[in-house]
């Protein structure tokens, strides 16, 4: 190709074909430039700022579950802690004889007439059985008040329900009250006593 012929055959041309063929040249250089290289390059660094974006959020996400994971097992250590605590209260097995012995010396070191003492039949929750004991007991207020204030001080877990106070009488230039109720602690159940009532609930909703 001779290019002083193409230029020379340019330099013939009007000024006005001139200038709109340079325009046509020009758009064309600024057409391939802008769709070989510009517009990819834009698309592709949009992408890259897309893909921080979300690999930025991912990592704050990252960060807030991590510090969800530390005040969670914190406070999983918090509630084990409670939950050690909470079953030194609940007595076992063996020891609910004597349990039961301790709260009726109570009474009796409160100053209080133990009418009736008796354990009733144990109902047993999930994991746990309530044993109620029936009382009856006779006493001045002040007896009565301190005996509850002994069962509330006591490192086992221990209440009264069906609370009834009447009948006072005077005896010995003092008002005696006769107070009756339910004393309730809990003792948790063994594995195999666990084990027995699901068996049995297991049973009873086959039935149905």
């Amino acid at each position: 190709m001779n290019t002083s012929r193409i230029f020379d055959q340019l330099g013939r041309l009007p000024r006005s074909q001139r200038l709109l063929l340079f325009g046509l040249v020009y758009t064309i250089i600024i057409g391939v430039y802008l769709g070989l290289l510009y517009l990819p390059a834009e698309t592709r660094i949009s992408d890259l700022r897309d893909e921080e974006t979300s690999l930025n959020e991912q990592k704050v996400q990252l960060e807030q579950r991590i510090r969800d994971k530390e005040r969670y097992e914190a406070e999983l250590q918090t509630l084990m802690s409670d939950l050690k605590e909470a079953l030194k209260e609940l007595p076992n097995d063996r020891e609910i004889p004597g349990l039961l012995k301790a709260i009726s010396g109570m009474g009796k070191k409160a100053g209080l007439d133990i009418e009736k003492f008796q354990p009733l039949k144990e109902e047993r929750l999930d994991y746990v059985a309530e044993v109620p004991v029936a009382l009856q007991v006779s006493g001045s207020y002040h007896e009565v008040a301190l005996f509850f204030d002994h069962l509330s001080n006591m490192n086992r877990i221990v209440y009264v329900r069906d609370l009834e106070m009447g009948s006072p009488s005077l005896v010995g230039g003092k008002v005696r009250l006769k107070v009756s109720g339910n004393a309730v602690t809990f003792r948790f159940l063994s594995d195999n006593e666990v084990q027995v009532d699901k068996k049995k609930k297991k049973k009873r909703g086959g039935k149905r």
